[in-house]
């Protein structure tokens, strides 16, 4: 499997909308624990994702991701803009002016991204409650079944299935970071929103590209 712009654009574009249409889900999930302003962040910033998209056509995939990544900084705000847009940046940053995407520029992207997120939610590790928790194993389960010489959409399947796991067992935990962390045994029993917004984004991509 290759992705090409064109296919790009398409999964920026499905992705987003999943993120708009998601606010009261990841609102709700972030009201039990954090300031509730999870699901409007969110919803604001790929409305801008939205806005901006059609205005990257002459750019390379790499430059696409990194616009997004900045509109999402400066539009959601607070640490959830600078972690999300810190991982968009670093996945364009990763693919730079490749024309075509294959398997294994992809796990070196989401690898980047990981890295970047985790630095800049201040060495943040799964087990603390936060979108890590989902995305690490995502990335670690994608790299696993490319590895292995599993197909695209196998892969990426994979990946889903992990983030909704790595989502889940932040149900039980105490959260260790951000304002969820103020609660101490108190966020214990809540999911956390953000690992919820990772799994949805890794789904929207995977159900597009299956059709």
């Amino acid at each position: 499997m290759k992705v090409q712009k064109e296919i790009l654009f398409e999964m920026l574009s499905v992705l987003s909308e999943k993120m708009i249409v998601s606010e009261k889900l990841l609102t709700d999930l972030d009201s039990a624990i954090g300031d509730g302003d999870c699901g409007l962040g969110i919803r604001t910033g790929f409305q801008k994702v939205q806005q901006v998209l059609p205005t990257l056509q002459l750019q390379s995939m790499g430059g696409i991701l990194k616009k997004v990544g900045s509109t999402l900084v400066g539009s959601i705000g607070g640490t959830s803009g600078a972690i999300l847009g810190t991982g968009f940046m670093r996945l364009g940053k990763s693919l730079g002016d490749k024309e075509d995407i294959g398997l294994k520029d992809m796990h070196e992207a989401l690898e980047s991204a990981l890295e970047g997120m985790k630095m800049r939610g201040e060495d943040t590790k799964v087990g603390d409650k936060t979108l890590i928790d989902a995305l690490e194993p995502a990335v670690e389960a994608f790299g696993n079944a490319i590895s292995f010489g599993e197909d695209g959409l196998t892969a990426l399947g994979k990946a889903v299935s992990a983030a909704k796991a790595g989502s889940d067992s932040t149900i039980p935990l105490i959260a260790r970071k951000g304002r969820a962390s103020y609660l101490g045994e108190r966020s214990i029993g809540h999911r956390d929103a953000g690992s919820m917004a990772i799994f949805l984004m890794f789904e929207s991509i995977h159900n597009y590209l299956r059709g």
